[in-house]
């Protein structure tokens, strides 16, 4: 009886280290990494799918296939929309992540990265970033946005019109003004193309996870951001 009772134990403690290893440490990180996301990225709306085989992998940062949709993010000054990562053979380091809670990979096959700034986002950043702006309303096309505004010049109501591109150079992206013209009862039309420099939306140093900005699309109503992180070898 003594040996069935100490058999049974064991393998009691053998079920609840399996449970403990295959189910509830793998949640335990996923549950960890998204409340990071979450917050790195400004977010409560957020699905992450983390795979590894076995799954225990993921209590240790290994991941086989990673999933994260994001339906609203920011991430520096840019505001993103239905932004996905996505990613294969992937490791967080782990210590550093209990450490200060940040996601750092220190090593991924792949990763990828792709968001949408729309109108609307665009038309938030240059609310914020060009002070005492009023009805601004802006439109993306294949060749760049146009933006139009109000505000007040010289105590009078003034009117607003800029073009530019969202383009990124060394790895920052930012909008770059191809045209500024303002118009007033006072000055009529003034042409300031050189008296604004270009409007930074994200600098290279905050994007997460070591990505890097390969592809910018402009189409109507969005602009497609694209950033891969270079394949470790």
């Amino acid at each position: 009886m003594t040996m069935r009772k100490v058999l049974l134990g064991f393998v009691i403690i053998l079920a609840a280290v399996a449970l403990l290893a295959q189910f509830i440490l793998p949640a335990i990180a996923t549950s960890a990494i998204k409340a990071k996301v979450v917050s790195r990225l400004s977010t409560d709306n957020v699905d992450v799918s983390m795979q590894s085989a076995p799954n225990v992998l993921l209590a240790i940062g290994d991941i086989d296939k990673m999933n994260i949709v994001v339906h609203r993010a920011t991430i520096g000054a840019v505001y993103l929309r239905d932004l996905t990562l996505q990613g294969k053979k992937v490791h967080i380091d782990m210590a550093s992540f209990l450490e200060d809670q940040a996601v750092s990979v220190s090593h991924a096959e792949q990763l990828s990265l792709r968001g949408v700034i729309g109108e609307n986002e665009l038309r938030r950043v240059l609310e914020e970033k060009i002070s005492r702006l009023d009805n601004v309303e802006v439109r993306i096309t294949p060749d760049g946005m146009t933006a139009t505004a109000n505000t007040k010049l010289f105590g009078r109501k003034a009117d607003i019109a800029l073009t530019g591109k969202v383009v990124e150079d060394e790895g920052t992206l930012f909008i770059k003004m191809t045209s500024l013209n303002i118009k007033n009862a006072l000055i009529g039309t003034a042409k300031l193309d050189d008296m604004f420099g270009n409007i930074e939306l994200l600098k290279a140093e905050k994007m997460p996870m070591g990505l890097k900005i390969t592809n910018i699309v402009h189409q109507d109503g969005e602009v497609i951001i694209e950033a891969e992180r270079r394949p470790d070898k």
